[in-house]
């Protein structure tokens, strides 16, 4: 049972807000929700530009890396972008990639193989970057946590400079420059920008400490900046807003030729958006790294040949088919395994063969169902890789890092992480993560946040278009969620093949309307005709026939005459 909060409704506020900036007071509260405390502040918001970006220069030790990377091409020396295998890490390397070849450096990269050689810098890769004549390695999303890697490069001679935005480590790597927005006061609009996105903050200081004023090659690589920071699931608020508002433009601009054509094979035939990037384009993007190499999907965007780039395209949807078989049948599997632990506080499994590329989303799919932290291993030729998904409000890194002296390596964030370990301390780290979990049963309960309710008379296509200004959506900015209450059911149905989704009929004293509840057919089996209900949902327009109408998309319902 999910609870729902509805956020206070700052009535004076909305209102200035609604006055100041043409508005309804509907649209204003959502923005004073979404953390908007001023009308500058909520302007931005809702027309954000390029020009409202921060100084790059304002990334501590960026210009020392700029001015390091620079010096490569004065000396002539090879330039080594070492990347990681996700979606962030390859659009970051495709964006220092670029840049540092259109200013004319040597510039080449690695990604390592999520199997052979796991996450991040490993000393066998910068043997490698030596023997090949490397004399400067740049990392995207990765690197902070490299502390004897980075000594290791130190010692044959290779300067490292680490671009990424993870947790700091407690001790530091001994780098050249180490950029990281992590490193920025709380409050910087930088703060929380993905890892592509501080690949773009370095090129366009390369480009300014380079005295480039042109700006046209650095709007083009927006659109790998909007890929990377919608794939991972950061804050799509202050800059990541602006960055990903301005990238989705480019991204429909499908001039990028592995864009153009992954695009056609995933069949997206309308305008690009945040969910196809999330559900069609990102997917495709992972799968070479969860199952072959994701330097596949590096040359695929890189690639400027239109044979190249088709062939690319389809080689990696045939690995995303792939990837789906394999994932569903690991995650039948995982789910009958956590089935007694489904109401612990933290649910860990591991298994043998289970397949390290998709345990990440097969722990997704637990959390999704269970709302529980979860961490799930996978054991393959004598090592363990695992990965963790949390619940909002949880910080599974730092639950974590009270076994770090357990791990091979590790490294993520507040909401995921990963790892590698010995087989043998598998049974430890369990009792360990079970023992050190602090959780309140209170933050085991999912919990939606209410916007504000909205009578039916309120619903015009004119506020759902006003609304749309808000998006994209995503983290820290989710689509807009209101309540109704007190509404009578007059119908219902399933609707589609299988019976999946719920259609239903309401009606207040005056007005009737329609919702739809996607995949809800089989959660509301037990409601009755006539009977009242508050629902919860979102709003969207539905086109039919040359027709718009406004739509009410479900995300929950209860009876009504309960709490919230």
């Amino acid at each position: 049972m999910k609870k729902w909060q509805l956020f206070s409704q700052e009535k004076e506020k909305s209102s200035q807000f609604s006055s100041e900036l043409k508005i309804s007071p509907l649209t204003a509260q959502v923005l004073i929700n979404r953390g908007i405390s001023n009308l500058k502040e909520a302007d931005v918001f809702l027309r954000p530009k390029l020009l409202h970006l921060s100084d790059p220069f304002d990334i501590p030790q960026i210009d020392i890396a700029a001015k390091r990377t620079l010096l490569a091409k004065e000396r002539n020396e090879k330039v080594l972008i070492y990347g990681d295998y996700d979606v962030d890490g390859v659009t970051g390397t495709v964006i220092l990639v670029e840049a540092l070849r259109y200013l004319g450096i040597n510039a080449s990269f690695y990604i390592p193989s999520r199997y052979g050689e796991g996450y991040s810098i490993n000393s066998e890769a910068v043997k490698k970057a030596k023997d090949d004549g490397i004399n400067l390695i740049v990392t995207v999303d990765c690197g902070i946590s490299n502390f004897d890697e980075i000594e290791y490069a130190n010692s044959l001679g290779i300067d490292v400079v680490v671009t990424d935005h993870h947790n700091l480590p407690r001790t530091l790597p001994n780098a050249q420059a180490l950029v990281n927005p992590k490193m920025i006061p709380e409050n910087h609009p930088s703060k929380h920008l993905s890892g592509a996105g501080v690949a773009f903050k370095f090129a366009w200081a390369l480009f300014r400490r380079a005295g480039i004023k042109e700006n046209g090659f650095l709007t083009s690589l927006l659109d790998l900046v909007a890929l990377g920071t919608v794939a991972d699931v950061v804050p799509l608020n202050q800059e990541n807003r602006i960055l990903t508002v301005a990238g989705l433009k480019i991204l429909n601009e499908k001039k990028r030729l592995g864009i153009k054509h992954l695009a056609e094979i995933a069949g997206i035939k309308d305008k690009i958006s945040v969910g196809h990037v999330n559900f069609a384009l990102a997917p495709r993007i992972n799968a070479a790294g969860r199952i072959e190499h994701a330097s596949l999907s590096v040359k695929l965007l890189l690639s400027k040949d239109q044979v190249e780039a088709k062939s690319l395209a389809q080689e990696i949807n045939k690995i995303n088919l792939q990837r789906q078989g394999i994932g569903e049948s690991i995650q039948k599997e995982v789910f009958l395994t956590i089935e007694s632990q489904k109401d612990e506080k933290v649910i860990f499994a591991y298994g043998e063969g289970w397949h390290p590329g998709v345990i990440g989303i097969a722990a997704s799919r637990v959390v999704d169902r269970f709302y529980r932290p979860t961490v799930l291993v996978g054991i393959n030729d004598g090592v363990g890789r695992g990965s963790a998904r949390s619940i909002e409000g949880f910080n599974v890194f730092a639950l974590l890092d009270t076994c770090r002296d357990l791990f091979v390596d590790f490294g993520g964030h507040e909401g995921a992480a990963g790892f590698e370990i010995d087989p043998k301390n598998l049974p430890e780290l369990k009792e360990r993560l079970i023992k050190n979990v602090t959780i309140s049963d209170d933050l085991l309960c999912p919990k939606i946040q209410i916007d504000a309710e909205l009578p039916l008379k309120q619903i015009t296509l004119g506020l759902i278009k006003e609304l749309d200004t808000l998006d994209p959506h995503g983290r820290s900015n989710p689509a807009p969620l209101f309540i109704t209450q007190n509404l009578a059911l007059k119908d219902l149905r399933t609707v589609g093949s299988d019976g999946a989704h719920l259609k239903i009929k309401l009606a207040d004293d005056k007005i009737t309307t329609e919702a739809i509840g996607f995949r809800m057919g089989k959660e509301f089996s037990n409601m009755q005709i006539n009977k009242k209900y508050n629902i919860a949902y979102n709003l969207e327009t539905n086109e039919w026939n040359g027709f718009e109408s406004a739509q009410l998309n479900l995300v929950d319902i209860k009876e009504s005459g309960g709490e919230l």
